[in-house]
């Protein structure tokens, strides 16, 4: 699997969408990292709650390998809540 970024930053939502990582909502006024690039010679966007996006990164970094879709967990919270 091939990704070239073109872009990643932090935004906050300004409607509800859903996380790529875990399929739960990110609510209006939420922080969350947003990420654009070419997936296998097609745009794509994730856009995933800061602790998924953490998660994301730590799996990358241990498989080599991207991820499914709303397929994985939500990590609990430093205030130790999936919310």
């Amino acid at each position: 699997m091939s990704w070239t970024p073109l872009t990643d930053e932090t935004r906050t939502s300004r409607k509800i969408h859903r996380c790529s990582w875990c399929g739960q909502p990110i609510a209006v006024g939420e922080k969350y990292q947003y990420s654009s690039g070419v997936f296998e010679g097609a745009f794509a966007t994730n856009r995933l709650h800061p602790e998924c996006d953490e998660a994301a990164q730590n799996d990358y970094r241990e498989t080599g390998e991207g991820f499914a879709l709303y397929e994985n967990e939500r990590p609990i919270t430093a205030e130790g809540k999936s919310e």
